[in-house]
């Protein structure tokens, strides 16, 4: 099994005005996004799957929030954990030979939230 994982990142703003503290005015992050796919099956020329590719789909996805206000391109609180999954749904159904594993997100450095399918 091969774990192939990716990262790109993009800068917006936000603001959970149902949180009791800070975050409820608007601000903006830094975001690095990673995403991660799981590949199981042969190596074609020892290469699981082209990594430019995935990080090509990555900043394709990403290109949706970039310079954005969150809360007006998510349909959701844009929380972390609900950009994560945006994200993740975004990404899974898109075959390149591997499957989707995880995707995180970090806001703030130090911190992240990872959101996969079980």
């Amino acid at each position: 099994m091969y774990l192939l994982k990716v990262e790109s990142g993009f800068e917006a703003g936000h603001r959970l005005p149902e949180y009791n503290g800070p975050c409820r005015r608007s601000h903006g992050h830094s975001y690095v996004i990673q995403a991660t796919w799981k590949h199981g099956g042969s190596l074609e020329q020892g290469i699981a799957i082209d990594l430019i590719t995935l990080k090509k789909l990555l900043r394709n996805v990403l290109t949706k929030f970039d310079h954005q206000s969150l809360n007006t391109v998510m349909t959701n609180v844009p929380t972390a954990e609900n950009l994560a999954k945006v994200i993740f749904n975004y990404l899974k159904d898109v075959d390149y030979g591997a499957q989707l594993d995880q995707v995180s997100v970090e806001e703030t450095r130090g911190t992240c939230v990872i959101y996969r399918e079980d």
